[in-house]
């Protein structure tokens, strides 16, 4: 393989893993407690499904960044 090759497939990898998806409580890492009362005495949290890479943006900054995959919320 070229050194040009090498790059690319190091390059493609990166890509690869910030784009894979990552579960993340509470809307943003560091973010505290977020839960709250449901009905039927039931704690609800919400969550984030985001890429790694924009996981690793709000770690850093410590904020919520607003790109997420999907989200919702967990009731037990």
């Amino acid at each position: 393989m070229t050194a040009r090759g090498k790059q690319l497939g190091v390059l493609f990898g990166l890509l690869v893993v910030f784009a894979m998806p990552k579960k993340v409580e509470c809307g943003h890492p560091n973010s505290g407690t977020c839960t709250h009362k449901a009905s039927f005495n039931r704690v609800c949290t919400p969550w984030e499904l985001e890429p790694f890479g924009f996981y690793l943006i709000e770690k850093l900054a410590s904020s919520d960044v607003g790109f997420a995959y999907s989200s919702g919320e967990d009731c037990r």
